[in-house]
């Protein structure tokens, strides 16, 4: 695997204030766990990231590591917007040290891929196929993927392009897009496909695209990224709605064959657990998807005790929420052995 570095030098007068601002955002909010790193730097490693931060005289020193240059634009991109949440200006004026873009160019990690089909995969779930010529030697960097579509469907789309500070510039206005993560269920790259599962629903631009998607269209993709693995565990637990189901596939698939856990996932009744996920030795313990968001969390604290090694979930906010505490609380499982995502928030 390829490492990307980057780095930079954010000069700025009260860089400890800044520091402590910004690892608190990524704690409390990012759910990143940071060790010390001698007396004045911190650290997160994880699944081939790592991110560094140093005290200067002239600054904060921020050192970024990742899993490719396609993974790098995103970590840059996300140390920009970390920093824009406390000083707009101050992200504005950061730049990296050995630029691989100048600006005004396309991200290196964009992508246009052409849809092969659409079909319903069963009640509630679109299935896309995705021509991705180069997913063969980017599949490796992450199992997300970010989808871009503009928001006025009619017109000709305007795509980002990167920005001095290392973050891509997206239009405004008129030709403002429309961008959400999306998990490769399936991924054949002797074939150049992707599929792609998005849950039918009526408001959504990127659900209403999938429905409506036809060969030959195409949508701007920047990707993959994200997590590619669990962490080895002496058990594990898995859960997910709709949104969330991708991705669960993708890391059941990539466990051990001899991992032992149990796994609750939204299904709708008549369709099998084992049509949809990997031949698992997990215990697969499927709700309807319309009563998921109110009997998880019962299912979660039945299900798990303080021997569980590891902890994932993917799907609605407050769920994220319930779970998060529950495996903090009662279980006593730190950010290193726990992940709950909030993919969508209900209201």
């Amino acid at each position: 695997m390829t490492i990307a570095k980057a780095k930079t030098t954010i000069p700025m007068d009260a860089p400890q204030e800044m520091l402590s601002q910004i690892l608190s955002h990524l704690v409390d909010d990012h759910g990143m766990a940071f060790r010390a790193k001698g007396p004045t730097g911190h650290v997160f490693e994880q699944d081939g990231y790592r991110v560094e931060f140093d005290l200067c005289p002239r600054g904060l020193e921020v050192s970024l590591q990742a899993p490719g240059e396609n993974a790098m634009q995103f970590s840059k991109e996300g140390m920009v917007h970390h920093v824009a949440e406390f000083d707009p200006a101050l992200a504005d004026r950061i730049r990296w040290q050995g630029v691989a873009q100048e600006a005004g160019e396309t991200p290196q990690n964009f992508r246009l891929l052409e849809v092969l089909n659409s079909e319903i995969l069963f009640e509630g779930m679109q299935r896309v196929t995705l021509h991705y010529p180069d997913i063969a030697e980017l599949a490796p960097q992450g199992i997300h993927l970010r989808l871009i579509l503009p928001r006025d469907a009619s017109r000709t789309p305007v795509w980002p392009v990167m920005g001095a500070n290392g973050a891509p510039v997206w239009p405004k206005g008129a030709d403002e897009l429309h961008a959400r993560y999306v998990t490769l269920k399936n991924i054949r790259p002797e074939r150049e496909e992707v599929d792609i599962d998005v849950v039918r629903h009526g408001s959504g631009l990127i659900s209403q695209w999938a429905q409506n998607a036809h060969a030959g269209q195409r949508i701007g993709a920047m990707g993959p990224v994200g997590i590619s693995a669990l962490p080895k565990a002496s058990s594990y637990f898995l859960a997910a709605d709709g949104t969330g189901l991708p991705a669960v596939a993708q890391l059941l698939a990539r466990l051990p064959e001899d991992a032992v856990g149990d796994v609750v996932a939204a299904l709708p009744r008549g369709v099998s657990y084992r049509d949809y996920l990997p031949k698992t030795k997990l215990r697969v313990h499927a709700l309807p998807p319309a009563t998921f968001e109110a009997e998880v969390l019962g299912h979660a604290q039945a299900l798990t005790d303080d021997g569980l090694g590891y902890a994932f979930f993917a799907g609605e906010f407050q769920n994220a929420q319930q779970l998060r505490g529950h495996f903090k609380t009662q279980l006593g499982m730190d950010k290193t052995r726990q992940i709950c995502t909030a993919y969508w928030r209900r209201g």
